[in-house]
């Protein structure tokens, strides 16, 4: 027979239907062998699931029996620890950063403007004030009515008559 032959020999694929016919009950057998075994794989493995709950939960609460002290110890001993950690954090590093925070604060915020100055207005504002304040009186004193005019009392050789406390002559 030729290795690049498709067919095969009359006489061989007899031989196939013969062994196919022998073998076939064989095979059978197994399946049911087979069917049954995983039969019993199955209701041995639902038995286990059963029995698997019950011991599950007692190995949970023996865990959780071992466990519980030994984290209440890692507990007590890690808040100390983590207090004073906490300390030395806000004694030490916590200054410098904040300082670090502000000092960068400081550099990025943006320069504040001075108010101009009006001194120079204020002062000319005042001194238009004051100016026109001295023209008013001036002006006012213009318009107001003359002053009386006082004339000098000639002295006469006869002294005046004493007054009393009141300023009324003892003239009766």
């Amino acid at each position: 027979m030729s290795v690049l032959t498709k067919k095969q020999p009359i006489s061989a694929s007899g031989k196939f239907r013969a062994n196919a016919a022998m073998i076939a009950p064989k095979a059978q057998l197994a399946a049911q062998q087979a069917q049954v075994a995983a039969q019993q794989a199955a209701m041995q493995a639902q038995a286990a699931a059963q029995q698997a709950g019950p011991l599950a939960k007692n190995a949970k609460d023996g865990a959780v029996a071992w466990a519980t002290p030994k984290v209440d110890s890692a507990r007590a001993w890690a808040a100390p620890q983590l207090e004073q950690s906490a300390r030395a954090v806000s004694e030490t590093i916590a200054p410098m950063i904040s300082s670090a925070l502000i000092t960068a604060a400081h550099k990025i915020d943006a320069p504040q403007r001075k108010k101009p100055r009006r001194r120079g207005a204020m002062f000319t504002g005042i001194a238009l004030l004051v100016a026109a304040a001295g023209a008013g009186a001036v002006v006012a004193m213009r318009l107001r009515e003359p002053a009386v005019e006082i004339k000098p009392v000639e002295m006469t050789d006869n002294p005046p008559p004493d007054p009393d406390m009141n300023g009324h002559s003892q003239i009766v």
